[in-house]
């Protein structure tokens, strides 16, 4: 759990399956997302899933979570600079 901007925010990581038929996957083939949940006083909670660029999971989880963290920081500062805040 993090604060932003006057934002609380909370990254987590979720593993990701390789193939949508869910066939079970070795550890050493593991991918990641960041799952951020963010809210503010004047905002209600929001949650994004995110990846890499290009839509591709990450391959190690702390790649996601600090990616996640800084894609978080960034969709607040775009919505604060649109609103003047």
């Amino acid at each position: 759990m993090y604060e932003y901007r006057g934002y609380a925010l909370e990254v987590s990581v979720e593993a990701v399956r390789p193939d949508q038929a869910g066939r079970s996957m070795l550890a050493a083939h593991r991918r990641y997302a960041a799952i951020v949940t963010f809210a503010a006083s004047d905002r209600p909670f929001e949650t994004l899933r995110l990846s890499e660029a290009g839509g591709l999971p990450f391959s190690v989880e702390v790649d996601a979570l600090m990616g996640g963290y800084s894609a978080a920081q960034r969709v607040i500062d775009d919505h604060l600079d649109k609103t003047g805040i």
